[in-house]
């Protein structure tokens, strides 16, 4: 970009320009401050500081004391009994590949555990069919009905998990251009010739199979790139070997910031956890399904009808609701001691649906027999539902300030109560 210049200085002959220095005005002495401003004013910033900061503190513990139904920073020792968090979860993510049409050539679902420590990564084509609750989508459709938030709610319902992201990562080829071009040249092994058809069908190889550095220009084209009369099959198994070959790079950079963009939202986190962690990255188990030859589908493999909610709960173990209220949520208490038992059992809670929110240890560690108490009349069935599930005794104990609507309370039973729903 080409910057304006400045003007021109003088000539170096040109004969100076005296300048009058500027008449200094006359300073008045200022009239002598009011007694008040004086002496009662100073006071009433120091109390009035003072003030701000003890109403801070109040507020901040009000806050506490009715969302947590504790005053969680009056214990802060996590062993000690009565101790609360809130519970973080899982970090997660859709990616939405398109092309210039807004068309939508790749979907790409990851999770991260935390930064330095990896996550998973899968990817879905455009054409895969997903069974929900009131019957089966087909991802492009329903990007193309939708939008982002569409495709991001039967990939939610269909997985078993919400997605942390604000929204979902519209990835235009452009755009996937910008974040390769970080980290190129990337070497990358192409299977297959990729061609081009003109009119009379004539076909052209634009890229050749073999092994050669990319540009993040030309990676990004063949991200989305679908040869003529091809399946999809192709191209989301280019897709899945273009991210293995995208992540080595950044896990091999000197600036791991300027390899993936120092942002703390969005996409780059995941490049630089799954880059630089142990990352399992994987294509979602699917066959072609012909009954419209000229619209072939895919559906889940025989065999793995439950790999949906097991890849789901393998990738999340801390989920959100896929949807608002879809799930009631939790407090996770451990009655035993041993906080290790207490998370032995949160994912049997998860399994069962619930929402973790708050995690920490009870009033005591005596606790023999795990429960389920649920706080508001209204929400009894819920705590039915839950209990059944995992085979635990549910009570009612009022208290509307509690941060859930349910409190799990992991007693010393839970070992042969895991034994059992394992069976």
């Amino acid at each position: 970009m080409t910057l304006p210049t400045s003007p021109s200085s003088p000539a170096d002959d040109a004969a100076p320009v005296e300048v009058a220095p500027p008449s200094r005005p006359r300073r008045r002495p200022a009239p002598p401050a009011h007694p008040f401003f004086r002496f009662l004013f100073p006071l009433l910033v120091v109390v009035a500081g003072v003030a701000v900061v003890l109403l801070w503190r109040e507020g901040a513990k009000a806050v506490l004391d009715t969302t947590d139904g504790t005053d969680v920073a009056a214990v802060d020792d996590p062993a000690a009994p009565g101790f609360l968090a809130f519970a973080t979860p899982t970090p997660t993510l859709l990616v939405a590949h398109v092309d210039e049409a807004d068309r939508l050539t790749g979907v790409t679902v990851l999770a991260r555990t935390s930064l330095d420590e990896g996550g998973n990564l899968v990817v879905f084509s455009p054409d895969m069919l997903v069974e929900l609750s009131e019957g089966g989508v087909i991802l492009g459709p329903e990007y193309e009905r939708g939008g982002g938030d569409a495709l991001e709610a039967a990939l939610g319902e269909y997985l078993g998990f919400g997605f942390t992201e604000k929204e979902p990562t519209i990835m235009s080829e452009e755009r996937l251009a910008t974040f390769l071009a970080l980290v190129e040249p990337i070497p990358y092994f192409l299977t297959d010739d990729l061609v081009r058809a003109d009119a009379d069908g004539v076909e052209e190889v634009v890229y050749g199979s073999g092994f050669a550095q990319f540009t993040g220009l030309e990676l990004a084209e063949i991200f989305g790139w679908r040869n003529p009369s091809e399946r999809d099959a192709g191209r989301f198994t280019r897709q899945l070997a273009i991210w293995e070959a995208w992540l080595a790079q950044i896990g091999e950079a000197d600036d791991l910031f300027g390899a993936t963009l120092p942002f703390v939202e969005g996409l780059p986190p995941y490049l630089r956890a799954l880059g630089t962690g142990t990352a399992s990255l994987e294509l979602a188990p699917a066959n072609a399904v012909d009954f419209d030859p000229d619209n072939p589908f895919y559906a889940l493999a025989p065999g793995n009808e439950d790999w949906p909610i097991e890849k789901g709960r393998e990738m999340v173990p801390v989920p959100i609701g896929y949807a608002p209220g879809v799930w009631p949520t939790v407090q996770l208490l451990d009655g035993t001691g041993d906080a290790d038992t207490r998370n032995a059992f949160l994912p049997a809670v998860v399994a069962a649906g619930a929402e973790i929110v708050v995690v920490g240890n009870a009033l005591a560690f005596d606790v023999a027999e795990t429960s389920v108490v649920y706080h508001d009349i209204l929400d009894e069935d819920r705590a039915r539902a839950l209990g059944d599930s995992l085979g635990v005794p549910v009570r009612f104990e009022e208290d509307l300030d509690q941060p859930a609507q349910l409190t799990v309370t992991v007693g010393a039973d839970s070992a042969d109560l895991l034994a059992r729903v394992r069976e």
